[in-house]
């Protein structure tokens, strides 16, 4: 073989390969480029389902809030409403109004004194005694 055949084989040698690393160099670059291009689309895709999951929960907590609000409130008149029919229920039904009595007669306290007369005018002790006091 003669040197210059050899510099020449050799220097062509090293230009194709330098071409081939170039050439992928260069894919890399790209695959690179639609790597970070495809990372950003999907961190969209992501940032975009975090947000609607983030409303929905915060739609999810609202309604929560009503429903416990409207259960408590709810709770609370059915709480009033029974312990009012219970205290209504335990108390003794009124009296019935009594009818009007006339003045009533108050009973006598003492006994009655007997006092016997006789025909021709002459006084006569009486049968029995007042047991009474006066």
């Amino acid at each position: 073989m003669n040197a210059n055949s050899d510099k020449e084989y050799i220097d062509n040698k090293v230009d194709g390969v330098q071409s081939s690393v170039d050439v992928l160099r260069t894919s890399v670059d790209d695959m690179r480029a639609s790597n970070n291009d495809f990372r950003a689309t999907i961190n969209d895709r992501f940032n975009a389902i975090g947000d609607k999951i983030d409303s929905t929960v915060a739609k999810a907590v609202s309604e929560l809030v009503k429903w416990i609000a409207g259960l408590f409130i709810t709770i609370i008149g059915l709480f009033v409403a029974t312990a009012g029919l219970i205290i209504s229920m335990s108390r003794p039904p009124p009296a019935a109004p009594a009818a009007p009595v006339a003045a009533a007669v108050q009973p006598i306290s003492t006994p009655s004194v007997i006092i016997q007369l006789s025909p021709a005018g002459a006084a006569v002790l009486p049968a029995a005694p007042a047991t009474g006091k006066p």
